[in-house]
């Protein structure tokens, strides 16, 4: 182990993350411009929609329109209605997490969903639909190049679809290498779903409109992901004494997941309601850290998660050389003997059960996790004190404006918010940003 493993850090006092990692983009990181004044709040949001119902309506017209695309696949000829059918069946299921913070975003920036017999409701609702939908079949993508990438045999409790389609090869009897084909096939589908994610937001954009922010969002929503996949790959083949190990661990976390998976999706649905740069900001306030949350909770699943509810083989990050935070913690923990065996095992497919097992009892015992758990119960911490702020600032809207408030944080007082929620959302919001933080599968 070098000098350079001390892996000194640039850290916040208030949670000990590396300063890059700490807090969102500015509203002038974003746009390239000085941030705007603040502008007048947004009407008070009281609920917020349930996730359950924003799911089904995400599902259904996901279901509508890759059917409508594999009956276009299967025109051009019988052997392309393996596409359709693949995909429909890899979209189907999921947490649905992107659709639901889209949507809620729309609602939090003012927008109003309607329903069936409002005037436009059913327009909206079904617009909506669409953008998060398309954001679906963007992280579709992600997996099926992620599944090649890392060499997954399974996805969600079943054979990824490589695996798949080398099934298909071998059924049909067809010649040459099954496992080729399936990885070619794979290849292909994904970047057929990527394809489909920006007709399906382009039909969403006819119905809520389309602005400069929505367009940078959207593009940097494909950007970040994108870039954060070369990252991860490129942090699976670094050195473990790299100087800047945890910084790559951090910036991979950020990009990868925690902005594409929760902050974005919070980002694009706001500007889809016309919502200002100060406003994302807020929002942008919210969603990082909770992304951040969400990622590091995966990262731990990734180690030491029950495969029964993973869907993925117990310590899969360490057969496949992830350099997550969580490693980068243990790696400035453990002793140079240790550290030596970490580094020979990391990214090893053959590792024995018995090698990841001793590797899971260095992590913990080093106190790795324990450091990850504490990051993520800051971070889970800051986005819930944005959200009271939040519904401070409409529980004095509706009562006092004049009234004193306590809620507020370092990002946004109470006081300076331009949200303000009632107490269903704020009780949504905060269930929400526990399940993600602390979610078992």
């Amino acid at each position: 182990m070098t000098d350079d493993q001390s892996m000194t850090r640039d850290e916040t006092p208030e949670s000990g993350l590396p300063a890059s990692a700490a807090s969102g983009p500015s509203a002038s990181t974003r746009a390239g411009q000085p941030a705007p004044t603040s502008s007048r709040p947004s009407p008070l949001v009281a609920a917020l929609d349930s996730p359950q119902s924003i799911a089904a309506a995400v599902s259904a017209q996901l279901e509508s329109f890759l059917a409508e695309k594999a009956a276009e696949f299967e025109s051009i000829s019988p052997d392309a209605d393996a596409i359709g059918e693949s995909l429909i069946a890899f979209t189907r299921g999921g947490k649905r997490i992107r659709p639901v913070l889209l949507w809620w975003g729309f609602q939090l920036a003012g927008g109003a969903v309607g329903d069936a017999a409002s005037e436009g409701g059913a327009e909206v609702a079904t617009g909506l639909a669409q953008a998060a939908g398309s954001l679906e079949l963007l992280h579709a993508a992600a997996l099926i190049h992620d599944d090649l990438i890392d060499n997954s045999d399974t996805r969600r409790g079943e054979p990824a679809l490589h695996r798949q389609f080398e099934a298909r090869h071998r059924k049909s009897g067809l010649h040459g290498d099954g496992a080729s084909f399936g990885v070619s096939a794979s290849i292909v589908i994904g970047d057929i779903c990527l394809a489909l994610s920006e007709e399906l937001f382009e039909r969403a954009q006819e119905t809520l409109g389309s602005t400069r922010l929505v367009r940078e969002l959207r593009g940097t929503v494909r950007r970040d992901v994108m870039v954060g996949q070369y990252l991860d790959v490129l942090a699976e083949v670094i050195p473990l004494d790299d100087a800047r190990i945890a910084e790559r661990a951090w910036e991979v976390l950020s990009f990868k997941s925690a902005k594409y998976s929760v902050e974005q999706p919070l980002l694009l649905g706001a500007a889809l309601a016309g919502a200002e740069e100060d406003l994302l900001a807020e929002i942008s306030d919210f969603g990082l850290p909770l992304g951040q949350a969400f990622q590091l909770r995966d990262d731990v699943l990734g180690i030491a998660g029950d495969p029964q509810a993973t869907g993925k083989p117990a310590g899969d990050d360490i057969r496949e050389g992830k350099r997550t935070v969580l490693i980068a913690e243990t790696a400035t923990r453990i002793s140079p003997a240790q550290f030596e065996v970490l580094a020979a095992r990391l990214g090893d497919p053959d590792l024995s059960d018995a090698d990841v097992a001793e590797c899971v009892e260095m992590i913990t015992a080093s106190g790795g996790l324990g450091a990850v758990e504490e990051f993520i119960a800051a971070q889970h911490a800051k986005a819930a004190a944005i959200v009271d702020a939040w519904a401070a600032a409409g529980e004095a809207d509706s009562t006092d404006s004049t009234a004193p408030l306590s809620a507020g944080t370092a990002e946004v007082s109470a006081a300076s918010a331009s949200i303000r929620i009632g107490s269903a959302a704020q009780d949504r919001l905060r269930e929400f940003a526990k399940a993600l933080s602390y979610r078992t599968s």
